[in-house]
């Protein structure tokens, strides 16, 4: 033939089919029932879902790299890990979904999983807790890792027991805090904490050296 490499080309460029819109994402979808703490097994491995979904069906969407747990009805994810593949030895699981199991069971504490995952001043306080102060401190504890994440409620404890030591974090606000950590505000409180003058004024209706202010 005596055609131009080009023109073959382009005729071949004219056949080609359209690459597709979106990425190939290759998914197996499982179901599993949770178990009585909220795991379900995944072909070798447990993965946690929460307590709170013990009983029911879940489906998962497995990954090459990772394993998606999501609430049967709304599609909602309700958890993901990075895929394990060969048998692990334990459960892998979220800290933040098991602070509502071990607030409700502080008895189990020192026995957790999660143990290591709590930064060793805020462990070393709860050691020392009481009964009735380690169930009020976890619940909060708790309550701060719904609202802002695990590792946000983490510092919210330890700064709490580090500007009020005798103090406990049930006593501080502690999903205030949180937020403020993952919102990335905390840095802009001094060390005295946030500034009430305003809240002050509005209350007393005094100015900040204390004298009443004229209106």
């Amino acid at each position: 033939m005596d055609v131009p490499v080009m023109e073959c080309f382009d005729e071949d460029r004219k056949a080609l089919t359209p690459l597709p819109s979106t990425r190939f994402d290759p998914i197996r979808w499982e179901s599993g029932k949770a178990g009585k703490y909220g795991r379900i097994g995944i072909d070798p491995n447990r993965y946690l879902a929460g307590g709170e979904w013990h009983g029911r069906r879940l489906p998962a969407a497995v990954r090459r790299d990772s394993v998606r747990i999501a609430d049967p009805k709304s599609g909602e994810v309700v958890a993901e890990y990075p895929r394990q593949y060969g048998r692990t030895a334990g459960t892998l699981q979220d800290p933040a979904l098991v602070m509502p199991m071990l607030a409700a069971r502080p008895g189990s504490w020192r026995e957790t999983p999660i143990r290591p995952d709590f930064p060793e001043d805020v462990r070393e306080w709860l050691d020392q807790a009481g009964r009735q102060r380690l169930r009020d401190s976890l619940r909060a504890i708790a309550q701060a890792a719904e609202a802002a994440g695990f590792d946000n409620a983490m510092l919210a404890a330890s700064d709490s027991i580090g500007l009020r030591p005798d103090a406990r974090p049930a006593d501080t606000d502690l999903v205030s805090l949180a937020l403020r950590h993952r919102d990335g505000d905390w840095d802009e409180a001094s060390d005295q904490g946030p500034d009430l003058t305003g809240h002050d004024r509005f209350i007393t209706g005094t100015g900040p050296e204390g004298k009443e202010e004229t209106r």
